[in-house]
Order: structure tokens, then C-alpha cells, then sequence
């Protein structure tokens, strides 16, 4: 770090640190972008590996057997895919940029996935019911999903958290439309339906249909074109004529178990294609971590330009470089520094002002990308709450959330405020 001749670090050792620290930040966030794609490939095929082991229990071991061996042999490999991921991340080193919260949730999805051995056991030897499996898979795809979660909430770009923002409500979409597919396989192949099933399947709708919002709100153009082209060749017919049949069910309705493997490839089609959209997201968020990074790069170089320029203006002066700062809190005009031509003073002060300005539109960005995940935190806890305290299950909290803002008229996310001051207040 250069000194001026007084022994104190230069303006512009302060400025070349920014950008250092920018590009830090930077290649954390190309990792963990990375992280993110693989994250999305392992939820997919364990999306898949749920379903078939519902379609292998709800048939008592007659059907899916062979394609579930498979499936789990592909979801060893994304597995693996993961954990080299993490090592390539190299957390250790890089504890202040990932965040306590991110840490944490990469050590629970970790602990997790080391049950899985145990969870297959027990779909193997049917000693577990259709709908514990389903438990626990879900448990694993929200343990990894939460990973995604708090790497937007951590992003300090904006434009790349608008992306992970996106990315992650698209794949908690695609995570509600895989528990309908597991629900759906369990109560065709069992040839049984019933008002849970019905209750079920149309929560996992409407809970899709909010994702799916909250993604259109955030994705890039060419993403959603994507998405909007894939709703077309989806065989949504298909999906509706078979979801009509489970929303519908009662106590005595009897189905044909085999449409339980029709059930499964409409949905598996649909999963798939949503899978496509994913790779899109992935495939910008590489490009966009990767140009962000060059970008900075560059502006780096050109800073160091201008500023090994000055020790040719500043031979034979004693003077200290002095930036000076107007009384409205900008930087001096050209007349505000020592030791400098007129000319390069000018260039260093604009690069000062450009680096400021940018960083705060930098974080007015952020903060609008923050919000979606901060509302989405406020109504979890909400229902958290209501969990707990009134002994509902995540479907009836989200139920009685909802029917309370109707009657109310009152947006969701307020009833969810109000219910946990009330609780802190009481607490």
C-alpha cells in the first residue's frame, strides 16, 4: 500500500481496496453461483427419487421398482456434484462474505443428506408409509433450497440477487409442483383417494401459483420467454383432467391404479420442463456472475492507470494528496486537492464520485431485490407461530393467514406483522 510522506495511507489506497474487495466478493459469488446450479440439479433429482418412492410404496413394492434403482444411482451423482461444490467454495476461507445464516443452512442440508442411506433402507424394505417418505424428502429439497434462500439474501449485487431471488421462488414452484406429483402417485397407486388427498393437491396449486408470481416479478426477459414457451408444450390438459380427478375424491372414490404411472409422466413432463427454464437461470447466472467479475476487473486496471500516473506530477512536491469534501457531502470540485495538475486531480476526484455513486445505487438495487425474501421470511414465522401455539399444520397455517387477510381485507404479509408483535407482546 503506498504512504504519503507523512507515513498515512494515500485516498486512493482506499479506493484500488474497494475494488479489491469488490472483486472478492465477486469470485465468492461465482461460486456460489455455481453452488446454486448444482443445488438445482440435486433438487431435481431428488424431486424425481420422491415420487418414484411414493409410486414404489403406495403399488407395496409392485411397481417402480427398477426405476427407482436408477433414479437414486443419479441422485448419488448430483450428490457428489454438491459436495464438490462446497469444497471448491472453500467456506473456511471465506467466513465473512458467505454469512453465519448461509453456513448454517449449508450444515444442516449436509447433516441431512447424510440420512439418506437410512431414509432408502426403510422405502426398500416398505417399512415406512407413502407419506413419511414424502416427509423426509421434502425435508431434504427445503434444507437445499434454504441454501439458496439466504445466498440471495447474502448476494450484495443486485442484479445478481434479483436473479437468485427469481431462481429460488421458481424453484420452490417447481418443489410444490414435485410434492403434488409424490401426492398424486401415492393416492393413484394405492387406488384410494379421500378429502385429504383433494385438500392436499389444491394447497400445492395455489402454493405454486404464488411462486410462480413472486418469479415473474424478478426474471430476466429471456428467462420468462423461456418459461412462458414451455407452458405451452406442457401437456396442461392432461395435468388438469388428472388433477379434477384428485381434487374431486372423496372417502369412496376407487382409481384405477394405473393411472398412477400416467399420473407420474404427465407430471414428470412437466417437471422436466420446468427443469429447462432452471437451466436457463442457471446458465444466466453464470454469465452474469462471470461479466460482473471481468467488469470489475477491468475498472480495477483502469484505476491503477490513473493512479500510477500520479508519482510523475508529484516528483519534487512535498505536499500530501488531500481530498476535501464539500459541505452537501460530495468531493471537492478541482480545486479542492494539492500536489496535482488540474487535469489528473479532476480524472481521480470523477473516479471517487463514480465509485460512490455507484455503490449506493448498487444498494438501493439490493434493498428492493431483499424485499420479496424479507416478506417471505415474515409470513413463515407467522406461520411458524401459529404452528406451535395452535397446533395446526403448515397447511391450515397458511389457510387461517390467508382467510384472515380476506375477511380483513388486508395484505397477507400485515396480518403476518401483527400476529408476531401480538406473540412477542404476550411472549
Amino acid at each position: 500500500m503506498a504512504e504519503t510522506s507523512a507515513g498515512r495511507p494515500d485516498a486512493t489506497d482506499y479506493l484500488i481496496a474497494s475494488k479489491e474487495c469488490e472483486i472478492q466478493i465477486l469470485e465468492q459469488l461465482l461460486r456460489m453461483g455455481q453452488l446454486v446450479v448444482c443445488i438445482s440439479h440435486l433438487v431435481h433429482v431428488l424431486q424425481r427419487e420422491r415420487g418414484a418412492s411414493n409410486m414404489y410404496l403406495g403399488s407395496r413394492g409392485e411397481r417402480f421398482g427398477p426405476e427407482l434403482q436408477a433414479i437414486r444411482r443419479d441422485s448419488d451423482r448430483q450428490r457428489e456434484q454438491f459436495h464438490q461444490a462446497l469444497a471448491a467454495l472453500n467456506l473456511r476461507q471465506n467466513t465473512v462474505q458467505a454469512g453465519s445464516r448461509l453456513l448454517n443452512r449449508i450444515g444442516y442440508a449436509v447433516h441431512i443428506l447424510s440420512d439418506m442411506d437410512r431414509l432408502r433402507d426403510e422405502v426398500g424394505r416398505q417399512a415406512i408409509p407413502a407419506e413419511a417418505a414424502t416427509r423426509v424428502y421434502t425435508e431434504l429439497v427445503q434444507g437445499l433450497l434454504a441454501v439458496v434462500f439466504e445466498a440471495a439474501d447474502a448476494a450484495v449485487d443486485p442484479d445478481i440477487a434479483r436473479l437468485l431471488v427469481a431462481m429460488f421462488h421458481f424453484m420452490q414452484g417447481k418443489e410444490f409442483t414435485g410434492q403434488e406429483r409424490a401426492a398424486g402417485a401415492a393416492a393413484f397407486a394405492s387406488g384410494q383417494g379421500g378429502g385429504e388427498v383433494s385438500l392436499r393437491i389444491q394447497h400445492l396449486i395455489e402454493a405454486e401459483e404464488r411462486c410462480f408470481e413472486v418469479f415473474a416479478g424478478f426474471v430476466d426477459p429471456a428467462s420468462w420467454a423461456v418459461w412462458r414457451q414451455c407452458q405451452q408444450d406442457t401437456g396442461l390438459i392432461e395435468v388438469e383432467r388428472l388433477r379434477r380427478l384428485l381434487c374431486t375424491s372423496n372417502e369412496r372414490t376407487a382409481f384405477d391404479p394405473r393411472l398412477g404411472q400416467r399420473w407420474f409422466e404427465v407430471m414428470s413432463g412437466r417437471i422436466d420442463t420446468m427443469q429447462q427454464v432452471e437451466l436457463c437461470l442457471a446458465a444466466r447466472l453464470e454469465v452474469l456472475c462471470s461479466g460482473k467479475l471481468s467488469a470489475a476487473r477491468d475498472s480495477l486496471a483502469q484505476h491503477c492507470s490513473v493512479i500510477d500516473l500520479l508519482p510523475r506530477f508529484q516528483q519534487g512536491q512535498d505536499d500530501a494528496f488531500v481530498v476535501f469534501c464539500s459541505a452537501e457531502g460530495g468531493l471537492a470540485g478541482s480545486d479542492g486537492y494539492h500536489g496535482l495538475s488540474p487535469q489528473l486531480g479532476r480524472s481521480l476526484i470523477e473516479l471517487l464520485q463514480s465509485q460512490s455513486r455507484r455503490l449506493q445505487q448498487m444498494q438501493d438495487e439490493l434493498n428492493n431485490a431483499r424485499t420479496a425474501l424479507e416478506e417471505r421470511k415474515v409470513v413463515e414465522r407467522a406461520k411458524g407461530l401459529l404452528m406451535t401455539h395452535r397446533r395446526l399444520s403448515e397447511e391450515e397455517a397458511h389457510k387461517l393467514l390467508r382467510r384472515t387477510s380476506m375477511e380483513q381485507g388486508r395484505r397477507q404479509l400485515d396480518v403476518a406483522r401483527e400476529l408476531i408483535a401480538l406473540a412477542e407482546m404476550w411472549t
